[in-house]
């Protein structure tokens, strides 16, 4: 009789455990079908995914307002893939460059770049990973999980969480009627505790047959540090490989 017991609880904790195997499966395959329907939609919105995976690089140009300064001017960006991103701001009145090849980075002026600090180069691969979106989604270059509705300001948005290498993973926020990217966040270490940073895309236009937002509202937690508008996108431009190294002036 001892032994029937055992066979009887040996069985129901195998079925149990089946049961719980094949719920987990059913979940995941549930949630890997929801992100490949919600990535198709973005490739569709964009412009499709062929058009979206022909983009290598972007030359993107206007002005800046910096809140924290209390200044504003000129502003001009070079992304070229993979992950190579110069970014200029107000280069005129003594601002800063910042420039990342790979796992390397350069700040300072368009005179004098030096070794960009962990911190620093760990923010490039942010920007570079945000802007390289939906892109970097067309060619699988990074991890992506669909994380169910989350709610922002009171509106539900498809989240995405992305992994890139050398940044802290992103939280993609997908606007679920327009499928486009609305809000990109990632948890920063500045030492004295984690903070959000964050990318809201406004004002998308087409250039050329792919869609990019020409209006750029980033935050540190609820505080806007920073507005970019863009008066100028050319895609696919040849970039000199010297504007990703230290020693290059503008590119015209």
């Amino acid at each position: 009789m001892r032994h029937l017991k055992t066979i009887v609880r040996t069985a129901l904790a195998a079925g149990l455990l089946t049961a719980m195997l094949s719920s987990v499966c059913q979940a995941e395959e549930a949630a890997s079908g929801q992100l490949n329907r919600i990535v198709a939609a973005v490739f569709a919105a964009y412009g499709g995914e062929q058009e979206v995976a022909k983009v290598r690089s972007v030359v993107a140009k206007g002005s800046i307002v910096d809140f924290m300064k209390d200044k504003q001017g000129a502003y001009a960006r070079y992304y070229a893939r993979p992950q190579k991103l110069r970014i200029e701001i107000m280069p005129d009145q003594g601002g800063e460059v910042r420039v990342l090849d790979g796992m390397r980075g350069w700040q300072g002026s368009t005179e004098a770049l030096r070794e960009a600090r962990p911190v620093t180069i760990q923010s490039m691969h942010y920007q570079y990973g945000y802007l390289d979106l939906p892109m970097g989604l067309a060619d699988r270059s990074y991890g992506v999980s669909y994380q169910g509705r989350k709610e922002y300001q009171g509106k539900p948005y498809d989240l995405l969480h992305v992994e890139v290498k050398g940044a802290p993973q992103l939280r993609v926020f997908i606007d679920p009627e327009t499928h486009l990217i609305a809000r990109v966040a990632a948890d920063f270490n500045m030492g004295m505790g984690s903070s959000e940073l964050s990318t809201v895309y406004e004002d998308f236009r087409r250039v050329g047959k792919v869609l990019f937002p020409h209006r750029l509202v980033n935050y540190a937690g609820n505080m806007k540090l920073s507005v970019i508008s863009l008066s100028e996108l050319q895609v696919n431009s040849d970039i000199p490989k010297e504007m990703f190294a230290p020693g290059m002036g503008t590119y015209q």
